[in-house]
């Protein structure tokens, strides 16, 4: 009876300090993992290209918007190339009209892209910082280009350039 009632002590015992332990390593892998994201924010100062007065322009309206399946920061090379096309866009005027950044066209080849306010979108443009990682999404909605930030920022736009860019590629 001695035995039996150590045995169940010891395991008892050896369970909480294994759920112990195992919660601890949870809680560091978040610390982590919040210490990462901050210091990746850190690196790229979010309103280093926003405060650009092309992004003030008056064509561009705040709305509202939907979560993106994205991860912001990621590098372009994430993107599979079986499955995804990523060409840049070598055009004067989208280099001037979001300065700093580096438009890329994206189009999933499965057409599955993802959904935007019950609209499918399988076209998109990606725009990537000097260092490589995506701080923005950009596509059409309703005749409108919708641009949607890594600082939450949502905003649209109805300038004839993006619909008729759009129709030309």
């Amino acid at each position: 009876m001695k035995k039996i009632f150590l045995i169940s002590l010891a395991l008892l015992i050896f369970g909480f300090a294994t759920t112990a332990s195992a919660d601890d390593r949870h809680h560091d892998g978040r610390q982590h993992g919040k210490r990462h994201h901050d210091s990746r924010q850190h690196d790229n100062p979010r309103h280093g290209y926003w405060s650009h007065p092309a992004y003030q322009h008056s064509n561009w309206h705040r709305t509202s918007h939907s979560a993106l399946p994205v991860t912001w920061y990621e590098h372009r090379n994430h993107y599979a190339p079986a499955r995804y096309r990523m060409e840049r866009i070598h055009d004067r005027e989208w280099h001037d009209r979001f300065p700093g950044l580096r438009p890329y066209r994206w189009h999933d080849v499965r057409g599955e892209g993802f959904w935007y306010r019950g609209h499918r979108v399988t076209d998109a443009v990606f725009f990537y910082n000097d260092s490589d990682q995506l701080v923005s999404v950009g596509f059409m909605h309703n005749g409108a280009f919708i641009f949607i930030r890594e600082d939450r920022n949502g905003f649209q736009n109805r300038d004839s350039f993006f619909l008729s860019w759009w129709h030309r590629h």
